[in-house]
This record gives structure tokens, sequence and C-alpha cells, in this order.
């Protein structure tokens, strides 16, 4: 089970926008909140929610969304998850065999710098009942963990979204 987390997490967020995901414009505001346990520390939008913050010995699982995403259980509107896990070979094949499955949906591939590292990113498009949708994953190594982000929304409100997920990404303190 802990091999296939990376996979897990990976496949909800696409069988969450194959549903057909709508948005209603977020809410841009600069005010944060700030996220600070399991050697993670990062600014969110005050107006998104915590929906799971699980710690196990693997590893950790962090969801945020806006109101939207908590209402519609994240069929709707915008949201981001990220995963902590000790590397290991388990969890470095993961992400390889991540890697692998998201380079097969024909996405884009950038680096950026985030929590002081340079990060893979890909980004992908998909689009299922006349709405677009966004992926976004960076992932990432430091300090014997790995990382992955996963940023999710509908492209056409990716843009308004943009500002809202640099928070976050510019903000990310890792220990």
């Amino acid at each position: 089970m802990k091999k296939y987390i990376f996979i897990v997490i990976a496949l909800v967020g696409l069988v969450v926008l194959a549903s057909g995901c709508t948005s209603t414009p977020g809410n841009n505001t600069t005010s944060t909140k700030t996220y600070n346990a399991n050697g993670i520390s990062f600014n969110y939008p005050s107006s998104w929610f915590i929906l799971a913050d699980n710690t196990t010995e693997n590893g950790t699982v962090i969801a945020l969304g806006d109101v939207s995403f908590n209402q519609t259980n994240g069929t709707q509107g915008n949201g981001v998850t990220m995963i902590k896990l000790a590397q290991n070979a388990n969890s470095t094949t993961d992400l390889a065999d991540l890697k692998t499955q998201l380079s097969s949906l024909n996405g884009t591939n950038s680096t950026v710098t985030i929590a002081g590292v340079t990060a893979n990113e890909t980004t992908i498009n998909l689009s299922s009942n006349n709405t677009t949708a966004q992926l976004k994953f960076i992932d990432f190594q430091k300090n014997n963990f790995q990382y992955l982000i996963q940023y999710v929304t509908v492209s056409s409100d990716f843009q308004t979204q943009a500002g809202l997920f640099d928070t976050i990404t510019k903000s990310l303190k890792v220990q």
C-alpha cells in the first residue's frame, strides 16, 4: 500500500477532474493563514480550508481547498495536495512511476525553485464534459525527504488562482 501513495493521489486528482469540474471565481484576497507542522511550513489563502492533515510513520499528506472544493468534496473549485515522504527505495520508485504516467498525458515540463531547491514541474490540461481542467505537479527532494505538490483547478480559472498557488509555492519551507 505504501508503494502506491503517489499513484493513488495522482489518480484521485485525475478522477476528480475527469468528473466534469466547474469552478466559481476564487477569492483572491492577499490575506493568508500559516500551516506549520511536521517539518513543513507555508502560507495559504485565508479563505481556504485544510481538508486533510494526516501524518504516519510513512509520511505526511496535507490537502487544502477553496470553499467550492470543500463543499463539493473536490469535484469543483481549486485545491492543493502536498505529500512528504521519507526518501527510500520504495518512494523513489513510486515517484519515478508517477513521472512515467504523467509523461504519457502529454504535459509540459519545466523547473521551479521551491524551498531553496530546484524542483520539477509538470502541467497537464485535461478536458471532460466541455470543461478544461489543469493539474500542476511539483516534485523535489530535500533533506532525505521527497515532496509532491499537486495544484488542481479549471484552466479557464487557473490564471486567477495562479497567484494563490504562488503564495503556497513561494512561502514553502521544509526542514
